[in-house]
Order: structure tokens, then sequence, then C-alpha cells
């Protein structure tokens, strides 16, 4: 099986550290950024499976670093972690907010196997956020 790529965003060299390690450890190719503006977008082939973004507060539709992301790579699945946990506050796949409460609920690890096992939930509830 193919590993999973992930493009971790994250301003913080800690945290970025320990979630390099925490996705590496559980067999994740990680690629590492400061800011979404350091990006060269849209992807170059191949794109990452998942992006993870770092962000102070759960973002809405004008967040920068998902209306950057977005815009450059329409079907991208795009999480956000808040500030210095590990968990996952919003999980945006196909432009479309997940909205299953266990993906705020599980760990970082957890949540990525989830997204990655099950597409986020493909045939659950989302909601659009932008076009």
């Amino acid at each position: 099986m193919k590993s999973r790529t992930i493009l971790l965003i994250d301003s913080d060299q800690t945290t970025r550290r320990q979630r390099v390690a925490m996705l590496v450890t559980h067999g994740y190719l990680v690629r590492t950024a400061e800011r979404v503006e350091d990006l060269q977008l849209p992807f170059t082939a191949p794109a990452p499976d998942l992006v993870l973004v770092r962000a102070d507060k759960p973002p809405d539709r004008a967040d920068s670093a998902f209306a950057l992301i977005r815009n450059a790579a329409p079907g991208q699945k795009i999480g956000f972690l808040l500030d210095d946990g590990h968990e996952l506050c919003q999980v945006f796949v196909n432009g479309k907010l997940a909205r299953a409460g266990e993906f705020l609920d599980q760990d970082l690890i957890q949540t990525v196997a989830t997204i990655f096992d099950d597409e986020c939930g493909a045939g659950r509830k989302h909601t659009s956020v932008g076009g």
C-alpha cells in the first residue's frame, strides 16, 4: 500500500516537530512549511493527500490559508489544527466542511486514519464552504 503524504503547515517549530514525529511514526510521509504563503501553488504532482494547517481559531470562508489552498486545489483535503493541540478542529473535503463529530473528538493520528479510511465519511452530510 502506498504511504499517504501529508503537508503540515505550522509556524511554531516545536509543535511542527511534535506533529511530524507523530505522523512519521505512524507511517505517513510528511512535508512541512511554516506558512501557506511559502507554498508553491498549485501543488506540483503529486499533490499531498492531506494538508494540515495550524490555526489560531477555527477557520471560516474568508480564512486566508483555506482560501489560498482551495483556490489553487479545489478538491484538496484540508484539516485545521487548533493552536498547540493535536486534534483537528475542522476538516474540509472537496471544499465541504465534514461535520461528523467524531473528527473533532479523536487525537490527530486517529483522525487522520479515519479521513483516509473512509474519505471523511462518504455519504455523510456535508456543508459547502465556498465556491
